[in-house]
């Protein structure tokens, strides 16, 4: 093909070093003979079919020897080897011409031009392949030559830089001891002290680290130590005539960012130097070091350490700086978390109840006790979304909790199919549903999850009439859980990463290629959890797919045994302090439906006032109240008459470990956290009421 370079394809790691053959014949019949000729050398040969392609090769690549055709059209190949003459990197790089013509007055023009040799057509392929090896062998003596000359250079250099460090020993042993101060934890106590303590004595008499706004005070605060007559650090004296000046040197170099040297009016050289201490294009501060009663004087090797100094003083400052701002920052957004928490928990807590409440009310055969079901699940799902969102420690460290017990795969397939059909998202679609009894050790909400991901993912792809089969299946030791459809399928392409951080599965070419591509690598990571694998098959674009979960299997659980809990009915009298009016309402109606006499409350003004009017065995108590917060209400409830026989339980959006923490301070016998599950509330109820507390006294 005109213009290409034909180049042999690199020998495995481990050969000789390779050199460059280059070829250069318009015919290319004559090309690939040659090729064949010097294929046993194993060298790279590179084939061009003109001059000018040989010259623009020759700009970027060194070669052993240029095999060159003398009679080419637009440049004859005496005109290409005066070029290469011409120019100093191919100056001396052997040229052989091979031509068909005998002429001899060829052959002395190419001899002219620096040819070392000229060969006839048809020429015998030894001789050929013996002429090149010996340029070949040439070049790659030369190239050695000049690798030992550079390693010669590189070993000369080494042993100027070792002797230049052994010259500096002490000096580097001034930075280690700095370094080991700069370098500690970000969250330790202030550096400053510590390293003049470190560089002291042998950097200087006296020694300073002052901050670019005490530089500018009146009293010029800052870290100071001095070496005293007797050897000992020490704070040297304030406002003494050496620490004024220097003081005066460090607001120079704060205004001009430039270090300062101060030299002796004896002329015996440099006694002080104060650095900037610069970082993000600002000096935060200035460094100081001062020779005094030891009369020793700085060098230029000393100055280039404090110069060195003063930056990784700047850096390890500035990190610290940087480290504080985002505690700061973490601080208020786990503030924030915490406050969103409880906002987002109070409208659950509020549908959890309202959910119990209308499954007392309602009856268990009529068509709303499945939607009932549905609600008080995917509260419970979006409830534990939540916790996840909220809790700072698992979402810093990318960890999710998963809650492992016996869990029967079909019926976790069943809800989250049940769940779609109650939200109309299946009506367009034939589904078939395909299940085993297999049981597996996992997370049933999380599985739930997986489940509605795929299901949500095969409705996506797939056409309005399109068939998606959900399919639990036992397979030997492995529980397998597939979810095929009729979809638009995916392509090839697109299989290996399809379960990666934002690949969507329409591609760019589909108008329906919506969503964040956050639903399989979710999957995957859940699946991944439980100890199990996911693929996805497909026979590419139109074709349809399916995603294939395998679990490990385990063996059926034994039934639970039946336990009677007769004292979570025993009726008691109960206070509510809750500002949310759904969430304390909804609570009110649950505690009344089981029999309990209920006082609700909207703050804790008004719950402290029903305190001391109305006889209570328990409390709930929210702990995000507005004025006198739960906290508070339960120290105060602690402190009147009959305060520590009485029972207080938090019942909070904020459910951080400090939280519960300082609830249990505060004197809260227990802390649940919104939405609460009725049965444990239930169960909290029931431990704490004393036995001889009911509503009947």
């Amino acid at each position: 093909m005109a213009g290409a370079l034909a180049v042999s394809e690199p020998l495995p790691p481990g050969a000789h070093h390779r050199v460059d053959i280059l070829i250069v014949d318009d015919t290319a019949a004559q090309r690939m003979a040659v090729e064949l000729v010097l294929a046993e050398l194993e060298e790279n040969v590179v084939a061009v079919e003109s001059g000018r392609e040989a010259l623009r090769y020759l700009l970027d690549h060194d070669v052993a020897v240029i095999l060159l055709d003398v009679n080419m059209p637009d440049m004859d190949g005496f005109e290409t080897a005066a070029l290469i003459r011409q120019r100093p990197r191919t100056r001396n790089v052997p040229i052989i011409f091979l031509t068909a013509d005998t002429d001899e007055l060829h052959a002395a023009r190419g001899y002219s031009l620096g040819a070392v040799d000229y060969l006839f057509s048809p020429f015998l392929p030894e001789v050929l392949r013996t002429k090149v090896k010996v340029f070949v062998e040439l070049a790659r003596m030369h190239s050695q030559a000049r690798r030992h000359a550079e390693e010669r250079i590189a070993l000369a250099a080494e042993q100027a830089a070792r002797a230049a460090a052994e010259a500096s020993n002490v000096r580097l042993n001034v930075l280690a001891e700095a370094t080991r101060v700069l370098t500690r934890p970000l969250e330790s106590a202030s550096i400053a002290g510590d390293l003049l303590r470190a560089v002291l004595p042998y950097a200087a008499d006296l020694a300073g680290v002052v901050s670019a706004e005490a530089a500018r005070s009146p009293e010029a605060e800052g870290v100071w130590l001095r070496l005293d007559s007797e050897g000992r650090l020490a704070p040297p004296p304030a406002g003494t005539a050496v620490h004024r000046e220097i003081l005066d040197a460090a607001l120079r170099v704060l205004a001009g960012h430039n270090l300062e040297t101060l030299l002796a009016k004896d002329g015996s050289g440099v006694w002080a130097i104060v650095a900037p201490l610069p970082a993000r294009g600002a000096a935060l501060g200035a460094m100081a070091f001062a020779m005094l009663e030891s009369g020793r004087r700085y060098t230029t090797a000393d100055i280039d350490l404090v110069r060195d100094l003063a930056s990784r003083t700047a850096i390890a400052l500035d990190n610290r700086s940087l480290y504080r701002e985002i505690e700061e920052r973490d601080r208020r957004k786990d503030e924030f978390l915490a406050m969103l928490a409880h906002e987002l928990r109070n409208p659950l807590a509020a549908i959890s109840n309202a959910v119990t409440v209308l499954e007392k009310l309602g009856r268990h055969d009529d068509d709303t006790a499945r939607i009932r079901t549905i609600i008080g699940r995917q509260t419970h799902h979006l409830a534990r979304l939540v916790d996840d969102l909220l809790d700072v420690a698992r979402v810093t460290t990318g960890r999710i909790v998963v809650e492992r017990r016996p869990v029967a795969l079909a019926d976790v397939a069943r809800r989250a199919l049940q769940a779609f059909e109650a939200a109309g998202k299946t009506a367009h679609h034939e589904i078939v549903l395909k299940t085993d009894v297999v049981w597996v050790i996992g997370d049933a909400s999380r599985l739930e999850q997986v489940v509605a991901n795929l299901l949500d993912n095969a409705l996506r792809y797939t056409a309005r009439g399109g068939r998606v089969t959900l399919a639990v299946q036992p397979d030997g030791v492995e529980a397998v859980l597939r979810v095929s459809d009729t979809g638009r399928g995916i392509p090839s392409a697109l299989l290996p990463k399809i379960f990666d951080l934002f690949v969507r599965g329409g591609g760019a070419g589909h108008a329906r290629a919506d969503g964040l591509g956050l639903g399989l690598t979710l999957v995957r990571r859940l699946v991944e959890l439980h100890g199990g694998s996911v693929e996805a098959l497909s026979a590419g674009e139109g074709f349809g797919s399916e995603l294939v979960v395998r679990l490990p299997g385990s063996v059926a659980p034994a039934p639970p045994p039946k336990t009677e809990a007769p004292s979570a009915l025993r009726p008691t009298r109960i206070l509510i302090v809750e500002d949310n009016d759904d969430a304390r309402e909804s609570l009110r109606l649950l505690l009344e439906l089981d029999g309990h006499e209920v006082i609700a409350t909207v703050s804790g003004e008004d719950g402290l006032d029903h305190a001391r009017s109305d006889d209570f065995a328990i409390a709930l108590i929210d702990l995000g109240l507005p004025g006198i917060d739960g906290f508070e209400v339960a120290r105060r409830l602690r402190a009147m008459a009959r305060g520590a026989e009485r029972r207080l339980v938090a019942i909070s959006g904020y459910g951080q470990p400090l939280d519960r923490k300082r609830a249990q301070a505060a004197g809260f016998d227990a802390h649940l956290v919104k939405p609460v599950d009725t049965e444990h509330l239930r169960t909290v109820l029931a431990e704490l009421t004393p036995a001889e507390v009911s509503t009947q006294d």
